[in-house]
C-alpha cells in the first residue's frame, strides 16, 4: 500500500507528470479511440474521504499495465515497483473493502432512516471479517492479517458504543422491515446479543407504557371549539386498553416488499392502527445514524464563507444556507419532472 501511494503521489505531483500519465495511457491501452472510455487520473486516498482507499485501489487495478509502464520509465519510481504478490494482495484488499464502502454508503444516507440498520451493518461486517480471517492462507502478508484483526477490534468497540444508547435497538424493533422474531433467531447463537435484544425490548415496553411518559395518551391533532360539559354524566364504562406494541410485534413480515418499504411512510400509513406508537416510531426513526448530513452542510458552507467573505453575520450565513438548500430542492424537483 505505501508503494502504491508513492506512485499515485508522483503521478499527480505536477502538470508535467499528469500529462505524461495520460500519454502512457494512450500508448499502453490505446485510448485514442473516442468510442472507448476516457482516460482517468489515479485517485489518492485521504483520511477525510470515506471509502477513498477502495476507490484508489480499484482505479489502480484498472490501470495496472499503465502503472507498470509509467514506473519503468521513471528511475525515481522504480524503488516503488509492485511485484506480482503485491498486485495479488491489492486485489484481495480491494475485494474486502467493497463491503465497507457499501456499508458506509448506506449509513451516510439522508433520504431514508438508517439508524435501525446500524446493528445489522456492523454485525454483517464482523461476520465477513471473521470469514476472511478463517480463509486466509498461511502465506498471506502479516500486515494484511494484522489490519483485518485491528478492523474487527474497532468494529467491536463500536458495538460497545451502541450499547450506551437504547435508540439503536429500539429503532430496529420499530422498523417494519426488521422483525423481532427474525432478530431473535439471528441472535440465537450469540447469548450476549440475545440477552441485549430481550433487555432492549423490555426497556422499550416500559418506556412506551409509562403512565407518566410522553406516549401515555394520544397526542391531540386538533382543538375542539366547543367543550361537552354534560359528558361528566355519561355512563362510565371500563375502557379497553390496547397494547399497540404487542399488536405490532404480531404483524407478519412481507418478504416481497422488504426492500421497497420505507419505514416512515409505513408508519404514516398505519397511523390510525397505532395512534400512540406512531409518534414514538417517528421520533426514533428520525434520529440520524451518523453526522454525514451535518458534515455536508459544513462542507457546503465553505463555498459561502470564503476568505474574502469571512466577516459575514451569522444570520446572513443562515439565510444563505437556507436559500442554497431551497434552490437545490427546487432543481431536484425540476430534474425529476423532466425525467418523467
Amino acid at each position: 500500500m505505501p508503494q502504491l501511494r508513492a506512485i499515485v503521489r508522483a503521478v499527480r505531483s505536477s502538470p508535467q507528470r499528469q500529462q505524461t500519465w495520460f500519454k502512457e495511457i494512450a500508448m499502453t491501452m490505446n485510448k485514442e479511440d473516442d468510442e472507448k472510455s476516457p482516460a482517468l487520473m489515479l485517485i489518492l486516498d485521504v483520511k477525510t474521504r470515506w471509502s477513498s482507499t477502495h476507490q484508489m485501489l480499484r482505479r489502480a487495478l484498472d490501470y495496472r499495465e499503465v502503472i507498470e509502464g509509467f514506473v519503468s520509465r521513471h528511475r525515481d519510481l522504480r524503488q516503488h515497483e509492485l511485484s506480482e504478490a503485491d498486485w495479488r494482495s491489492l486485489v484481495l484488499v480491494t475485494d474486502w473493502l467493497k463491503s465497507f464502502r457499501s456499508a458506509t454508503t448506506q449509513m451516510s444516507a439522508t433520504k431514508s432512516p438508517m439508524l435501525s440498520t446500524t446493528h445489522a451493518i456492523f454485525r454483517g461486517l464482523q461476520d465477513e471479517l471473521k470469514s476472511i480471517l478463517r480463509s486466509l492462507p498461511n502465506t498471506v502478508d502479516v500486515k494484511i492479517k494484522t489490519g483485518l484483526i485491528e478492523a474487527h477490534r474497532k468494529l467491536s468497540d463500536y458495538y460497545h458504543k451502541f450499547d450506551e444508547s437504547p435508540f439503536y435497538m429500539w429503532s430496529a424493533l420499530l422498523d417494519p422491515r426488521i422483525s423481532y422474531e427474525v432478530m431473535k433467531d439471528d441472535y440465537a447463537n450469540d447469548p450476549t446479543l440475545a440477552a441485549y435484544l430481550e433487555e432492549s425490548k423490555e426497556d422499550l415496553t416500559t418506556y412506551f407504557h409509562d403512565p407518566h411518559g410522553p406516549f401515555a395518551t394520544i397526542r391531540p391533532s386538533s382543538f375542539h371549539s366547543l367543550k361537552n360539559f354534560v359528558a361528566r354524566f355519561q355512563r362510565k364504562t371500563k375502557a379497553f386498553v390496547r397494547d399497540e406494541l404487542a399488536e405490532y410485534y404480531k404483524l407478519t413480515q412481507d418478504p416481497e416488499d422488504f426492500m421497497k418499504c420505507n419505514p416512515v411512510q409505513w408508519w404514516t400509513a398505519h397511523r390510525a392502527q397505532f395512534p400512540n406508537l406512531f409518534w414514538l416510531a417517528r421520533d426514533i426513526l428520525s434520529i440520524p445514524g451518523s453526522a454525514v448530513a451535518v458534515e455536508r452542510i459544513f462542507s457546503g458552507g465553505r463555498d459561502n464563507i470564503s476568505l474574502r467573505r469571512a466577516s459575514l453575520h451569522p444570520e446572513t450565513i443562515r439565510v444563505l444556507m437556507l436559500v442554497k438548500k431551497k434552490l437545490h430542492l427546487a432543481r431536484a424537483e425540476v430534474n425529476a419532472a423532466l425525467r418523467k
